[in-house]
């Protein structure tokens, strides 16, 4: 072999121990970084699934809240028809 063969073969070989350390700490460092991005999103839909089913606003709340709300606007309907009607027939009268 020549010499700037050996010079080479001599300096890939000092450097090899660091890139194969190098390599296994970005490859420990991916698979940390991967765990730590798939436990995040099934915490968040295990969340999102238990919110939606024991927290926040819960679904016959929220019906009470829409009876209530249509109840008030029958009520207000209600009122709105009776007055028009007693205006409509005091106007009758009066002509």
């Amino acid at each position: 072999m020549s010499q700037e063969k050996i010079d080479a073969y001599k300096k890939e070989k000092a450097g090899r121990k660091e890139k194969i350390e190098k390599h296994k700490k970005r490859v420990k460092a991916a698979k940390i970084t991967t765990l730590a991005a798939v436990i995040v999103a099934v915490l968040a839909i295990v969340g999102g699934v238990l919110w939606n089913n024991y927290g926040g606003s819960s679904s016959s709340a929220a019906e009470g809240v829409s009876t209530e709300v249509t109840e008030t606007v029958s009520e207000e309907t209600t009122d709105n028809t009776t007055e028009t009607s007693d205006a409509a027939s005091e106007s009758s009268s009066a002509e």
